[in-house]
Parts: C-alpha cells; sequence; structure tokens
C-alpha cells in the first residue's frame, strides 16, 4: 500500500469503529429510559356500555385470520367452494364442527379447511 494511503485508511478505519461504538452505546443508553408506548389504565369502569357496543360491533365486522378447531385449522377464503351441507357448518346457527367439515360460515365470512399436502 502506497505510504501516504496508509496513515489516511487507518484514521478512517477507527473512525468509523469509535463512531459505530458510539452509536451503540447510545441507542442502548436511550432503550433503556424510554417509555413504553402503551399505557394501561387502573380505573375499572373503563369498559363503559357505549366502549363495549363499540369493541364488540368492530370484532364482528371484522374476518378472523384463523379458526382453530380440534379437526383442523380453518382459514378465510374470497370465493367460496361449493360443498355438500353434512361438510358445511353454519355457526351463526350454531352448528357444530365434525372430522368431515370442510367449510365454516361464521359473521357472514366463510373459512374453509387447507388439506396437508404430504
Amino acid at each position: 500500500m502506497n505510504k501516504r494511503l496508509r496513515p489516511a485508511v487507518i484514521i478512517l478505519s477507527l473512525i468509523v469503529v469509535v463512531g459505530g461504538a458510539v452509536a451503540v452505546i447510545k441507542s442502548q443508553t436511550f432503550a433503556n429510559s424510554s417509555k413504553p408506548q402503551t399505557q394501561t389504565t387502573n380505573d375499572p369502569d373503563w369498559l363503559t356500555p357505549e366502549k363495549k357496543k363499540e369493541i364488540n360491533e368492530k370484532v364482528l365486522s371484522s374476518q378472523a385470520e384463523i379458526i382453530h378447531s380440534k379437526y383442523g385449522d380453518f382459514f378465510p377464503v374470497e370465493v367460496p367452494n361449493k360443498y355438500p351441507s353434512d361438510q358445511v357448518a353454519n355457526w351463526d346457527n350454531k352448528e357444530e364442527i365434525t372430522a368431515q367439515t370442510k367449510q365454516i360460515i361464521y359473521n357472514n365470512f366463510v373459512y374453509e379447511k387447507k388439506e396437508k399436502k404430504n
């Protein structure tokens, strides 16, 4: 390496190493002193009837990502397949899931069982 470049490369490398070490130490220091963004309330009356109604409407109007059962996992589908009525369980009508169930209707959303590939 050229005699003129060697000191410059060494100095630049040391600056990068020291700068990185300072950045890591600073980020850990601020991480210990930062406050969590979520806050909990100690108020026992936070769930008012209006708030409860709002939460229920939100839950009933959104689709679950997955439904777990002892007969398998059911995933939401955009376009449902046609199955015989004995393979469809309508939870809105309190129907039970069986081993033959391939489709669930819940809150007017359709979920289908994914078959395992061997």
